[in-house]
């Protein structure tokens, strides 16, 4: 069963002038190397990503949105949570994922706070003591290796 990669927006993006899908609008650390790892056939056949936007919400890689340029706080966070806990809650229903998998860091995470007492499935998240080390996670768990991931409680 499949995995869903939960993975934070950034503030690098290709200015376009048309509406994009979000993964190829997004060019940080992270989506560098998810997108290489694509590139390469490396990325694990069992991980869907869904993306959360500052300005969109919960967006698939394939949904075609507009550039912007808005950040995530506190009070956008809390104002995206329950859009976002429905639709994370949608998909774990129509999926029988084996675990939600959050890449993510703390003022995004508000957006999912209570994501716990919405779905069955457990939560993981990449976590590391820099950008560096959760790059470097991220890496090896989007090519199968599954001990990098930590229990994530506080969701």
């Amino acid at each position: 069963m499949p995995n869903l990669l939960l993975q934070s927006c950034s503030a690098s993006k290709r200015e376009v002038g048309t509406a994009t899908p979000a993964f190829d609008l997004y060019t940080g650390y992270f989506y560098k190397i998810l997108k290489k790892a694509i590139r390469e056939e490396e990325i694990r056949s069992d991980v869907d990503i869904s993306i959360l936007s500052a300005k969109y919400g919960l967006v698939d890689r394939d949904d075609e949105i507009d550039y912007y340029d808005q950040r995530m706080d506190t009070a956008r966070a809390q104002e995206l949570n329950d859009s976002v806990l429905n639709e994370i809650e949608k998909r774990a229903e129509k999926t029988d994922y084996d675990r939600i998998v959050v890449n993510m860091g703390e003022t995004y995470r508000s957006a999912i706070t209570g994501l716990s007492d919405r779905v069955d499935t457990p939560i993981v998240a990449i976590e590391g003591g820099g950008i560096g080390e959760k790059g470097h996670r991220l890496y090896e768990f989007i090519r199968g290796d599954d001990s990098v991931v930590t229990e994530l409680n506080d969701v």
